[in-house]
């Protein structure tokens, strides 16, 4: 090894879920406003939840202005502080960011207490006119060294097995997704009415332009695609890389064992768009950079991103979409009252408010999600890679993480090469939902395939050594995760787009699974029962 892997992976000395003292809250706007009007919005907004609060000696602050922004001067500056989002409706919503602050400087974390007074006074607050759909810290956003949160891929990167196949001087073997999945046609065009917008880390342009002009990484087939969609500069494949400003603060990721690890990452998103580009060869591809190179970042990129495009999408100038998110967001929703709450017991009469509460605390999210479904969105979300310790106990696997489980997206969750559920695996969906879908997603370290090579997805990585301090010497790496899973799912989703389909009836199509018969009136068993998911079936190959 170059390094000592040490070096390169770090052990967090606290989880988070959310940035401490940062909370959104979500309003519903009388109609849709100006630029203009929005900024005196929040000003007014602000001062009315502050004249509330200040019976309980907290404020709100302008975003940007306070807490990581105070401590750390380098933090890039904020320009917009609200983000109007659901075009299609009358009473469009938006979604404001703002610092709490206690006047008692010994309260670390004001956000639970803010948000407990402003969701048990939501009515009183709308006398006043401002009507609150959610309320919300701040939740982190995975794929920390100071916020660290659960969440990245199943295991590190590692390298890929060096394989060659005799080919002539102009072919470049490789890895290859294949799939045939009755009912699923491939689109002749290979999906290029159909763009793919990837939200996730990324590498620099001009770092994969260089990396394909490297001699070793020249014989890479997929690095070379890209680079060569990259210079075409017609839009085949894009990289916005800082058009969302990022910091390093916050990390996400876990080591073989499962435990928590952060590590730089950003090759993961380069690794989800090359998926994508293998399976849907010439659907235009965007990799939007809302995570930072430990896989992490906040609610303020995904909201800024998604509202971006929406914004396209309301103008036409994007036609047809699928959105990759291959991230999670907050914990999954049996946690939630645990981590939330702390434990804290109710009597049953208290019930009732307690779920209110909780949803509250996502409400926005889900809303946000479902902005984009409305605009005729394919949403494609992995479920997450949770469970490895409930496998190991012989537990269910943990339920999908947000927004996995929202109705609006189509959950993926992975299995194994011989189609069985991968360890790591999070359930697809949450009963009393309908079946998720499950594809190829790598197992654990030391699992083989049927030709006696690791179970893992064969993906792009760019980056010179690995998380364990190996030596890239090929441009592939092994991963394994339900990102990967999803990723292969989003292009098969486009090729259906390209075809005419709907994102609804894409969604239907690809969680019906293949036609089955049974003798019980109510239908079959999903193809991996505990995951409640049905398998869309690809290999992935080494050839030209």
């Amino acid at each position: 090894m170059a390094h000592n892997a040490m070096e390169l992976m770090g052990t967090p000395a606290e989880l988070f879920h959310w940035v401490p003292g940062e909370i959104v809250v979500v309003i519903r706007l009388p109609r849709l406003l100006t630029d203009e009007l929005q900024e005196l919005l929040v000003k007014q907004a602000r001062t009315l939840l502050n004249e509330f609060l200040a019976q309980y000696h907290i404020s709100l602050e302008t975003y940007g202005t306070d807490g990581r922004w105070r401590d750390n001067p380098t933090m890039p500056p904020v320009r917009r502080r609200a983000f109007t989002f659901g075009l299609h409706r009358k009473q469009p919503l938006m979604a404001i960011f703002f610092h709490v602050r206690h006047a008692d400087a010994s309260v670390r974390d004001a956000l639970p207490i803010a948000l407990s007074y402003l969701q048990s006074h939501l009515e009183q607050v709308a006398q006043r006119g401002l009507f609150i759909v959610s309320a919300m810290p701040n939740w982190l956003v995975m794929a920390a060294p100071l916020l660290h949160g659960k969440g990245g891929p199943a295991y590190p990167a590692r390298p890929a097995p060096s394989l060659d196949v005799p080919a002539p001087g102009n072919a470049f073997p490789g890895w290859h997704i294949n799939w045939q999945e009755q009912g699923i046609a491939h689109d002749l065009r290979g999906a290029e009415d159909v763009l793919v917008a990837v939200l996730d880390t990324a590498q620099h342009p001009d770092r994969v332009l260089h990396a394909a002009a490297r001699p070793e990484w020249q014989r890479n087939w997929l690095l070379q695609r890209i680079a060569s969609d990259m210079r075409n500069e017609d839009g085949s494949f894009v990289i916005e890389y800082d058009r969302y400003p990022l910091t390093n603060d916050m990390s996400a990721g876990q080591d073989r064992f499962g435990d928590a690890r952060y590590y730089m990452m950003p090759d993961h998103g380069l690794a989800v768009a090359g998926l994508i580009r293998d399976v849907a060869p010439h659907a235009p591809i965007r990799l939007i950079r809302i995570l930072n190179e430990y896989g992490a970042g906040d609610l303020y990129q995904l909201f800024a991103a998604l509202t971006d495009l929406e914004r396209e999408l309301v103008a036409g100038s994007i036609r047809r979409l699928v959105l990759n998110v291959s991230l999670t967001i907050m914990p999954d929703i049996r946690r939630l009252p645990y981590i939330w709450f702390d434990q804290r017991q109710w009597p049953s009469s208290q019930l009732t408010g307690v779920m209110h509460a909780l949803r509250h605390l996502e409400e926005g999210v889900r809303l946000l999600f479902e902005s984009l479904y409305a605009q005729g969105v394919l949403i494609i979300a992995a479920a997450g890679n949770d469970s490895l310790h409930a496998h190991q106990e012989g537990l269910p696997p943990r339920p999908p993480r947000a927004p996995a489980r929202y109705e609006s997206t189509v959950s993926v969750t992975a299995v194994n090469s011989r189609f069985a559920a991968s360890n790591f695996a999070n359930a697809a969906v949450q009963f009393p939902s309908e079946s998720g879908v499950a594809t190829f997603g790598g197992d654990a370290y030391g699992q083989t395939d049927g030709n006696a090579l690791p179970d893992a997805v064969r993906t792009l990585f760019i980056s010179p050594t690995f998380p364990g301090g190996e030596q890239n010497l090929s441009g592939w790496a092994d991963c394994s995760g339900t990102s990967f899973a999803a990723a292969i799912i989003s292009g098969i989703g486009a090729h259906l787009m390209a075809q005419g389909w709907s994102a609804a009836n894409v969604m239907a199509r690809l969680t019906m699974g293949a036609e089955r018969k049974t003798e019980t009136l109510f239908g079959p068993a999903p193809d991996v029962p505990h995951l409640l998911a049905n398998v869309v079936r690809v290999q992935q190959r080494f050839g030209l």
